[in-house]
């Protein structure tokens, strides 16, 4: 059985290996500490140069009703 940090690396290189065949991907991003570890490692990939997101586009698929993308309670703000 694959442990967490395992499928999040895996995923991370899924996502990777997207936005290097097609730069222009669009990443639907959710909320919750779930998906921190696939960011984590897209991160690590970043920094390394395996990972280039300055092409793709990225929707929030959750969000808290009432507060604006500044609103440092936000999810958006969160992923700034």
């Amino acid at each position: 059985m694959a442990r967490p940090a395992d499928a999040a690396a895996a995923a991370a290189v899924i996502v990777a290996e997207q936005l290097a065949e097609k730069p222009e991907s669009v990443l639907g991003l959710p909320t919750g500490r779930t998906a921190l570890g696939i960011y984590d490692q897209l991160v690590r990939l970043h920094a390394a140069g395996h990972a280039d997101f300055s092409r793709a586009h990225t929707i929030n698929l959750d969000e808290f009703v009432g507060l604006t993308s500044k609103d440092h309670r936000s999810y958006c703000a969160f992923m700034e």
